[in-house]
């Protein structure tokens, strides 16, 4: 079972970059080391973290005007991640990441949880260039993909300790965490689909035996 997950990874990130050939140049890795990098447990880390969520004005993938604390993640399970279009290693695969996630979430994406990608680069990835790179990802609703005003993105990075002065050097980490609670966990590394799925069906069981 593990051995097909990782080549649907795989197929994930080759499959992108034929779409991104123009756009978003591929990492030259293999396929094996390409789905090793997306499943591989080893050296994956995680813990407790404080972050601020701060009320900044963003704008997702279809330019619309998206308030980040009180919209984006609102009173969702949010899944949190970093990235820029012009990457050519890491931000492959935390999107593969991100594409096997959503599928296994299945209905509860964009119902109970939400996906969110932040650019770390703005000043390039204006909102139609975030909508290309969504549909290179076959990314369904409840997956949003954020840009905005530098300002405001720095904002929103730094509150949630996911700002780099250079941006080209972002973190591969995610963050997990419950919109209602405030209680956040960050993964550093390429964490696995199932790892950050375990910690968000465990903040949404969490939710059933509170009785919310």
């Amino acid at each position: 079972m593990k051995g097909k997950k990782t080549l649907h990874g795989a197929r994930r990130v080759v499959a992108a970059g034929l779409l991104a050939a123009t756009l978003v140049p591929m990492p030259a890795l293999s396929r094996a080391e390409v789905g090793n990098a997306v499943l591989g447990e080893e050296g994956v880390k995680s813990g407790p973290v404080q972050v601020r969520l701060l009320d900044t004005p963003l704008l997702d993938q279809d330019g619309k005007t998206v308030r980040f604390a009180s919209e984006a993640v609102g009173e969702k399970v949010v899944v949190v991640d970093t990235f820029f279009t012009t990457c050519t290693l890491i931000c492959p695969i935390l999107g593969a990441i991100f594409g096997d996630l959503q599928d296994q979430l299945g209905d509860r994406l964009g119902r109970e949880v939400r996906l969110i990608s932040i650019t770390v680069d703005p000043q390039t990835d204006i909102p139609p260039r975030l909508k290309k790179y969504a549909e290179q990802w076959e990314a369904k609703p409840g997956w949003l993909f954020l840009t905005g005003g530098k300002k405001d993105v720095d904002q929103a990075l730094e509150g949630l300790g996911l700002y780099s002065a250079d941006f080209t050097e972002h973190p591969s980490t995610f963050l997990v965490g419950d919109g209602r609670d405030g209680k956040w966990t960050r993964f550093y590394g390429f964490a696995t689909p199932e790892q950050l799925m375990g910690k968000v069906g465990e903040l949404l069981k969490g939710r059933k035996a509170k009785g919310r």
